[in-house]
């Protein structure tokens, strides 16, 4: 295959052969055939297996759902009250036989 004529042509070339471009742009069209490259294609096929790759994440409580998130962000159940902690740790440590 002959050389790219240009920077612009060997991203898309990579984008087309399902390759990874790791230049960096030199122009605003470089940038965005980079990213059109990083998003797998955008317009069918190609695509990305990794989740965190993609746009769009869903979100709970305006956080996105990526990697480890905390119960704190979830808010899922309500955190408890000091003296509903002491009661659960009463309750933990009593020994049965007493």
């Amino acid at each position: 295959m002959a050389e790219p004529n240009s920077r612009a042509e060997a991203i898309l070339r990579a984008t087309i052969d399902g390759e990874e471009y790791t230049g960096l742009p030199h122009s605003r069209l470089e940038a965005l055939l980079i990213e059109l490259n990083h998003s797998g294609g955008g317009g069918g096929g190609g695509g990305t297996s990794d989740y965190n790759q993609l746009y769009n994440l869903p979100t709970i409580n305006n956080s996105p759902i990526k990697g480890e998130i905390s119960d704190d962000i979830l808010e899922l159940v309500e955190p408890l009250t000091t003296d509903e902690e002491n009661d659960l740790l009463d309750i933990i440590t009593e020994d049965p036989n007493d």
